[in-house]
């Protein structure tokens, strides 16, 4: 509750300085007003953001939490989230690849769930990577799992912190939810996700890479799931 409450009292205390300065007819120009009015909507952003992951991650945090689930073809799947990180990719000069070891590799989870997982995981590298190149999606299937790996060639992250990631609201360093607009919720709602499908997740990193690898069972056999006809 602290840390809710400092994450969405940071954003307010912006958002009712600005409107007030509007309310009190404190400004000198037009200019002057719009530049108030978007730095509240921005404010107002970052603090829907933290609404939204709040309730996501309560969402996944329940057991009872149904899956909808569907059975996809993984590489595919892969390719198509790498895709969408096309441009940011672009801008950051890191290189995004897929690599299969198994091909084709079918799957059974709840899609969007699982999406968001990825989502989150290459959007943190391509955030925090500070001076990698390259962003690798490695899947493989041994026994009857899939075995799948985000990597990245960035900045190590310091042993300290690899074993607090999981947790919510922790983020390396402080600094970085104010850059990049995070809740420290990001890694949580993935592990409960992961958690949620009969998987684990877990990170290491040392100088040469970074790498978060997922454990997920090939076929689910939860009862109360719904299947996607």
């Amino acid at each position: 509750i602290t840390n809710v409450s400092h994450d969405i009292r940071t954003p307010l205390t912006s958002i009712i300085g600005y409107l007030g300065l509007i309310e009190d007819k404190h400004y000198q120009s037009q200019e002057d007003v719009e530049r108030y009015i978007h730095i509240a909507y921005t404010k107002a952003l970052q603090m829907k953001v933290l609404v939204d992951d709040l309730f996501e991650y309560t969402k996944v945090r329940q057991t009872s939490t149904p899956l909808t689930l569907q059975t996809l073809n993984l590489g595919k799947f892969l390719e198509q989230i790498a895709a969408e990180f096309e441009l940011e990719s672009d801008r950051k000069q890191m290189d995004i690849q897929v690599l299969m070891e198994t091909d084709p590799l079918h799957i059974e989870v709840d899609v969007d769930k699982i999406a968001r997982v990825f989502n989150n995981l290459i959007s943190n590298a391509l955030k925090y990577g500070r001076g990698g190149t390259w962003v690798r999606i490695h899947a493989a299937k041994i026994g009857s799992e899939a075995v799948i790996s985000v990597m990245n060639n960035g900045e190590k992250i310091p042993k300290k912190a690899l074993d607090e990631l999981f947790n919510r609201f922790y983020r390396v360093e402080s600094s970085r939810s104010q850059q990049t607009g995070g809740t420290g919720l990001g890694l949580a709602i993935a592990q409960s996700i992961i958690t949620l499908h009969g998987g684990y997740i877990y990170a290491e990193s040392n100088n040469q890479l970074t790498k978060f690898v997922m454990h997920l069972p090939l076929k689910q056999t939860i009862e109360d799931s719904q299947e996607l006809e």
